[in-house]
């Protein structure tokens, strides 16, 4: 307790500092004036995009991977808050994006160029985080290429066991092409379908999926569907098997990882912690819950 300063009638007066009112945070417009330097990988006929924060020379490096029909963007509202710390590398995944497409698509493709990033990153400490279909690529790249990485995190994924296979669901999805970029914002969803975000999120997420074809616009991704190699291996039984530190992260009320399979994960970590739930999270964490997420991130960063 203090005592303010009165006037002549005796009336309490307070200093300048104390009559300005706090300010809230605009962290979202924060984090889109930030955005991340984008820089292309040319490996044989294929050309990956990816996104980059931080200072270039870091030796702490943090490999993200986006979710299905997904794009570098989605960690927009995530990245930037590690990039102090780290060189932190967001990558489109073939067909998506702004990578380039391919004539057909394997697991062994998606695995590939991150082996092919993690070869560009070069002998570093990299931290390897991946959403949904993003944490699918991530646990397999861990599995192969585990001599390149220190750690992982599994962001609400759905991964597969023996004697629970995944269906993949990775099919033929038509585009259309919408007259105006407003319209084609306007259409833009989740799959799975969930309650709204924050509109500006919303917004820039969909500006950056669509590209202009011809007179309209539409979607990026490539509506070819994801081919062969995903039933050769289950993602759970291989987590049994990583000697490298892997984190699983979920949401309260995904739709894509339900609690008894979000346990089930966490108890095949061999050398891990999850699952860590997100309070009131769903399953598009990086833009449903991206402050929560990134304080879950940094408390198992430490």
């Amino acid at each position: 307790m203090f005592d303010k300063p009165t006037g002549a009638a005796g009336v309490s007066r307070l200093s300048s500092v104390e009559t300005r009112a706090p300010v809230a945070d605009d962290w979202v417009q924060r984090m889109i004036d930030t955005p991340g330097r984008s820089g292309y990988l040319r490996n044989g006929d294929h050309t990956t995009h990816y996104l980059e924060w931080g200072e270039s020379l870091n030796p702490r490096v943090m490999l993200l991977l986006h979710g299905f029909r997904g794009h570098a963007h989605w960690w927009d509202f995530v990245a930037p808050w590690f990039a102090h710390d780290y060189r932190v590398i967001a990558i489109d995944f073939s067909g998506m994006g702004d990578s380039s497409s391919r004539l057909q698509y394997s697991r062994s493709d998606f695995v590939g160029e991150v082996h092919t990033m993690l070869q560009m990153i070069g002998p570093k400490e990299v931290t390897l985080v991946g959403h949904s279909f993003g944490g699918r690529i991530a646990v397999f790249a861990a599995h192969e290429y585990a001599r390149l990485l220190k750690r992982a995190i599994v962001i609400d994924t759905n991964i597969a066991f023996a004697d629970q296979p995944l269906r993949t669901r990775f099919v033929q999805r038509p585009k259309k092409v919408y007259p105006d970029l407003a319209t084609a914002c306007a259409r833009f969803r989740f799959v799975p379908d969930e309650p709204a975000i924050l509109p500006r999120i919303m917004q820039h997420l969909a500006v950056h999926s669509i590209k202009q074809q011809g007179d309209g616009f539409t979607w990026k991704f490539d509506e070819k569907p994801v081919g062969s190699g995903w039933e050769q291996l289950a993602e759970g039984e291989l987590l049994k098997e990583l000697e490298l530190p892997t984190d699983f992260i979920a949401g309260e009320f995904s739709a894509v990882v339900p609690p008894e399979l979000a346990e089930r994960i966490g108890q095949a970590l061999r050398h891990g912690r999850g699952p860590i739930v997100i309070p009131s999270a769903y399953h598009h964490l990086p833009v449903d819950q991206p402050l929560a997420l990134v304080a879950a991130m940094r408390a198992l960063l430490i």
